[in-house]
């Protein structure tokens, strides 16, 4: 099943999504740029069922490690927050990754390049590598993560 083709950006300033050349379906290596980024803003949940509590733990949490006073007091605190959520939703989607899907579209692993405040709103640029490339260009997120 193809994903939409969506696409975030910064650079005016304000958070936008719009959709791409092709709003009805995505693959390669923006499916799984899409896909980090959703799975990275995916809360963990805790639910019961049958009396018994379940931990669905898929998910790179981002706000949860992201959300709390003594990350928010300091930038090293929100790269470090940032940092574990990527090695979190990295491992996720790992484990989850089916072996039938093409390699553009596989993840090899991510890491967090940069962190930006601009207009009190925290951005961060993560870099995100397939084990397949379909160009020599980088693929790279920009993701405002809060607004101070």
């Amino acid at each position: 099943m193809a994903d939409i083709d969506f696409i975030t950006d910064l650079s005016k300033g304000i958070f936008q999504i719009t959709l791409g050349d092709n709003p009805l379906a995505v693959s390669g290596n923006r499916a799984l740029m899409n896909h980090f980024e959703i799975t990275f803003l995916t809360k963990t949940r805790t639910f019961i069922l049958n009396n018994q509590y379940i931990t669905d733990s898929y998910g790179g949490n981002a706000s949860d490690f992201i959300d709390k006073p003594q990350v928010l007091n300091n930038i090293q605190g929100i790269a470090t927050a940032i940092a574990t959520s990527i090695d979190l939703t990295v491992q996720c989607i790992l484990d989850n990754q089916p072996g039938n899907i093409p390699d553009t579209e596989k993840l090899l692993s991510a890491e967090l390049i940069s962190l930006d405040v601009v207009n009190e709103v925290v951005a961060a640029t993560i870099e995100v590598h397939p084990v397949q490339y379909e160009s020599n260009e980088a693929l790279r997120l920009n993701l405002p993560i809060i607004k101070l």
